[in-house]
């Protein structure tokens, strides 16, 4: 009874992790392969091969991170695939103020993370993205001045690092 548990601990539904994991890695290259190959030759769009690469990237490291239960490769994962979403959809649709869409993924990949892991400092990191990509994209699209934005920006910076301060204190103080 106990060797058949221990058979069982590095598999899903009776089959070993590393096959399922050897399955995913072939099926998302093959599709990405597919992907690039169609959107250089049909869309003539020689940007998209990169962020396709990274949504199938990632895709393969959230299959990973939930296989093996590893935070890295979660937070990797939702960073590469929402990186690839955002500049498919900018790219493709010609979109402006790329760089916005491109820290909005980056701060919705460390909300994702946070509800996956648990991990506090995935919510800080999302909150300091998301409010440094709304920020920048107001000053981008003139509702603030340079020094208004300046002033709220550094202030809220100041604000961040000091909440994050006086929680790293209660931290190690327990």
């Amino acid at each position: 009874m106990c060797v058949k548990n221990f058979d069982m601990r590095g598999r899903v539904f009776g089959i070993k992790k590393t096959t399922i994991l050897t399955a995913s890695f072939f099926v998302n290259l093959s599709l990405c392969l597919f992907l690039i190959l169609f959107s250089i030759f049909f869309w003539q769009n020689y940007f998209l091969w990169f962020f396709i690469f990274c949504f199938f990237a990632g895709l393969h490291a959230i299959i990973k991170s939930m296989l093996f239960r590893l935070d890295s490769a979660c937070y990797l994962g939702f960073l590469l695939c929402f990186l690839g979403v955002a500049g498919f959809t900018v790219y493709f649709l010609d979109l402006p103020f790329k760089y916005f869409y491109f820290m909005m993924a980056a701060a919705l990949a460390s909300f994702v993370s946070f509800l996956f892991t648990k991990q506090k400092f995935h919510i800080f990191l999302g909150i300091l993205l998301f409010a440094s990509g709304l920020l920048s994209f107001l000053y981008c699209i003139n509702v603030l001045n340079l020094a208004v934005f300046l002033s709220i920006y550094l202030l809220f910076l100041f604000i961040f690092v000091l909440v994050c301060v006086i929680l790293y204190f209660r931290y190690i103080r327990k």
